[in-house]
C-alpha cells in the first residue's frame, strides 16, 4: 500500500511532463491534480486565448515589451498600461489560471511576443484546487525551464503568492510556496522573486480589507497601487539598466 501511495504522489508530474507547453495538437488536453485523480482540463480557457489571437491579428504586440501573465490577478489589473508607463505592457492573465495552465498556453500567450521582461503571477489558484504545495513548485519550476528554453534572454519577474482575506487559511501554504520560488530564484540570475506580501498586511499582520474588492479576494484600484510601488522600480531597471 505505502508503494502505491508513493507512486499515485507523483502522477501530477508524470503526467505534466505530457506537455509540451506549446498548446499545440500534439498536447494533452488534461492532467491530474491530488484530489483522487480528479482531470484538470487545460484548455478550459480556451475562448480566452482565441481573444487574444484575435487581438493579436489586428495589432500585433511590440517585442521586446514587459508581458505580465498569469491568472485573475493579472487579468484584472486595472490601468496596467498607465502604471507602467512609457514601457510598453501586454496583459496576457486569464481566467483563474494554474501553472499548468499557463505551460500549456505559453506558445500562444507568452513565447512569441519575445518581451525582455515576463512577469507572472500564477501558482495561487493550484493550492486552492488542493494541488501540494511541492508539487505546484515542481511545477513552477518546470516553468522556469521552458521559459529559459525558449526566451533565454528574458529576464524573470515573479509576483510571491498573495494574502487575501477570503484564503486566508491558506496563507501558512503560500507562504511555503514562495519560500520554495524565493530559494530557487537565487540559483536563477534572470529569475527574480518580488515579495509583495507585506503590501497587503495591515498592522495586525492580516489582510488589509480595504485593499480588496467585495469578494475579499481580488484586489482593488489601492491594492494594485502598493504592488505598482514594489514592482515598477524592479521592472525599469531590468527593462532600461543603468550602467
Amino acid at each position: 500500500m505505502k508503494r502505491i501511495l508513493f507512486l499515485l504522489s507523483f502522477l501530477p508530474l508524470v503526467l505534466l511532463t505530457n506537455c509540451d507547453g506549446d498548446g499545440g495538437s500534439n498536447t494533452t488536453k488534461a492532467s491530474f491534480n491530488s484530489r483522487g485523480g480528479q482531470p484538470q482540463h487545460l484548455d478550459r480557457f480556451e475562448q480566452e486565448i482565441q481573444a487574444f489571437e484575435a487581438a493579436d491579428k489586428e495589432a500585433m504586440p511590440p517585442k521586446g515589451a514587459v508581458l505580465f501573465a498569469g491568472s485573475s490577478s493579472i487579468r484584472l489589473w486595472p490601468d496596467l498600461a498607465a502604471d507602467f508607463d512609457p514601457m510598453p505592457v501586454i496583459n496576457r492573465g486569464f481566467g483563474g489560471s494554474t501553472i499548468p495552465e499557463l505551460m500549456y498556453y505559453a506558445g500562444r500567450i507568452i513565447w512569441k511576443y519575445e518581451p525582455r521582461v515576463l512577469v507572472f503571477y500564477c501558482g495561487e489558484n493550484d493550492i486552492k484546487e488542493e494541488t501540494p504545495v511541492a508539487v505546484v513548485f515542481q511545477n513552477f519550476k518546470k516553468f522556469i525551464g521552458e521559459v529559459e528554453q525558449h526566451l533565454p534572454n528574458t529576464e524573470v519577474v515573479f509576483i510571491s503568492a498573495k494574502p487575501s482575506p477570503d484564503r486566508w487559511p491558506l496563507w501558512r501554504s503560500f507562504q511555503q510556496f514562495n519560500d520554495m520560488a524565493k530559494q530557487f530564484a537565487q540559483n536563477r540570475p534572470r529569475l527574480h522573486y518580488v515579495d509583495i506580501s507585506g503590501t497587503l498586511l495591515s498592522a495586525n499582520g492580516e489582510p488589509d480589507k480595504s485593499l480588496f474588492m467585495e469578494d475579499m479576494l481580488h484586489m482593488n484600484r489601492r491594492g494594485y497601487e502598493k504592488w505598482v510601488a514594489v514592482l515598477k522600480p524592479i521592472i525599469s531597471g531590468l527593462i532600461m539598466p543603468t550602467g
